[in-house]
């Protein structure tokens, strides 16, 4: 699925394309007519533009912003169709008089060149703003503001982080933005269940973890019984749907299942794309109901097409503060978060419930003698106070600060690929797959890997040789993704409120 500006864009220029086909032969035709060949060329212009004119108003009008309601007053559509026309013909003309009157350029050759290529793509640069922003949309009152929501899953801060990221550009838009946690959504406590059962699995037991997400594969008897499973939350997602809204976009694939499967069935009549938070793609994220799944990368979108998943790569959407400069240095930064100024330190991470063999991890960063383990231990208190009784490791329970703490660090550990492993790229400081969580931890550091974007230490002396190359290599300024990519908004099936006076 083309985005909606993209494929906006491309009519629009298809339309024009139409309109240019009519212009040049109109003005030629005029210029080698006998009874017209004395004609001032601006003369054979004017009336070839007009034509023109007319092919490209009923092309835009039904092609391009076909889903834009007319004007009520129609008559004042077309009178401002006509003057952004009667402008863009202006710069056409002006440059055409400029070339041939005053600069002498009178050759046929000379007057195509000023007036139907140059002439034409600065005139048409300026139809189509104008078009946009004036003619092709609905008058009276401003546009009433679409309800997109937003499902999420408490399973993980990222989901709720990528939510709450969504949420802002929607809202900075214009929209009205309704959260959802699917935890919530699914009856009888069920998804609260599950949410327990998720993080004790992974504290005890993370290898079982891969296991259960091997077996959920396409064609596994648990797999068919997974899927019917996650539709529970259908029945109030329909709920929610009865209020209005005219997009669905989750975070999390036991809501990208519920909606997709009510977009199979008939049962839900707007849009529903899934952001896909992981770097790599479990075949639970892809339902073929869902209208469009968006991607941080092209290896994960590549993963997602290859389950059926109709699939763009926008931007990771981490805060804007990762990527903008930092206003005090980073000594001055550590010693603001009450950290060694003078060590390179290492910031490990395993999700705000410090999932994962961080302890060993940490050990294995001390030993190399490299940098200081900064341990983010999240609600994991227990964790927090072991490592606390360790010297040379330093210990945080849970912070609100994630963002300056990143930013102070030489480097990051992660096990799963998760939110902060996106916040850190973002800020430009080095990234580290280590001890990776069985299951989606290693698949997601193999596809970071894989993309160039983070590098997978697989054992102790890999660890000791990207630590050395990252805590040598010069701090990188934050800044664009380096990978080409749509933004949120670009990608959306959606168009912004316009106001209109």
């Amino acid at each position: 699925m083309l985005p909606e500006r993209r494929r906006e864009v491309l009519t629009f220029l298809a339309v024009g394309g139409a309109g240019y086909v009519v212009d040049v032969l109109a003005f030629n035709g005029l210029r080698v007519q006998p009874g017209l060949a004395g004609l001032d060329p601006t003369v054979s212009k004017v009336l070839a533009v007009a034509a023109a004119m007319v092919v490209t108003y009923l092309g835009n009008r039904m092609l391009t912003w076909r889903d834009q309601a007319p004007r009520a007053e129609r008559h004042r559509e077309i009178s401002l169709f006509v003057l952004f026309n009667l402008v863009g013909l202006g710069i056409s003309v002006a440059l055409l008089a400029l070339t041939h009157d005053l600069l002498g350029l009178t050759s046929r050759l000379a007057d195509n060149l000023s007036a139907n290529v140059v002439g034409l793509a600065l005139g048409t640069a300026f139809r189509y703003w104008s078009y946009r922003r004036y003619v092709f949309v609905p008058s009276g009152l401003p546009v009433r503001p679409a309800t997109v929501h937003v499902i999420s899953g408490s399973y993980g801060a990222g989901h709720d982080a990528a939510a709450h990221e969504i949420e802002l550009r929607l809202i900075a838009a214009g929209h009205v933005v309704r959260r959802w946690d699917v935890v919530g959504l699914f009856p009888a406590g069920i998804g609260r269940l599950l949410r327990w059962g998720y993080f004790v699995q992974l504290r005890l037991s993370p290898g079982s973890w891969g296991l259960l997400l091997h077996r959920l594969q396409p064609g596994r008897l648990a797999h068919r019984v997974a899927v019917r499973f996650l539709a529970l939350p259908g029945r109030r997602i329909r709920g929610i749907a009865a209020e209005g809204g005219v997009l669905f976009i989750s975070t999390h694939p036991f809501a990208s299942h519920a909606l997709g499967r009510l977009r199979s069935t008939g049962r839900l009549d707007v849009p529903v794309v899934t952001y896909l938070t992981d770097a790599s793609v479990h075949p639970l994220w892809v339902n073929p109901g869902v209208d469009l799944h968006l991607a941080l990368h092209d290896v994960a979108a590549g993963q997602a097409r290859a389950l059926g998943g109709t699939t763009t790569v926008v931007e990771p959407l981490v805060p804007r503060a990762c990527r903008e400069p930092v206003a005090r240095s980073v000594w001055d930064l550590r010693a603001h978060l009450g950290l060694p100024v003078e060590d390179d330190l290492v910031l490990v991470v395993g999700g705000s419930h410090g999932v994962g063999d961080l302890e060993a991890a940490a050990v294995d960063i001390a030993a190399t003698g490299l940098a200081r383990p900064v341990v983010a231990c999240g609600h994991n208190d227990a964790l927090r106070r072991r490592l606390e009784l360790r010297p040379g490791i330093i210990a945080l329970g849970w912070r609100d600060d994630m963002t300056d703490l990143i930013r102070a660090s030489s480097c990051v550990v992660q096990n799963a690929g998760g939110f902060t492993s996106l916040e850190a790229m973002a800020a430009g400081v080095p990234v580290i797959s280590y001890r990776c969580l069985p299951g989606h931890g290693t698949t997601n550091a193999a596809a970071l890997e894989e993309s160039g974007l983070v590098p997978w230490a697989r054992d102790v002396v890999g660890l000791g040789h990207a630590l050395a190359r990252a805590v040598s290599r010069p701090r990188q300024s934050p800044g664009p993704p380096a990978v080409e990519s749509l933004s949120l908004l670009d990608a959306l099936p959606l168009r912004s409120p316009v106001a209109v006076g």
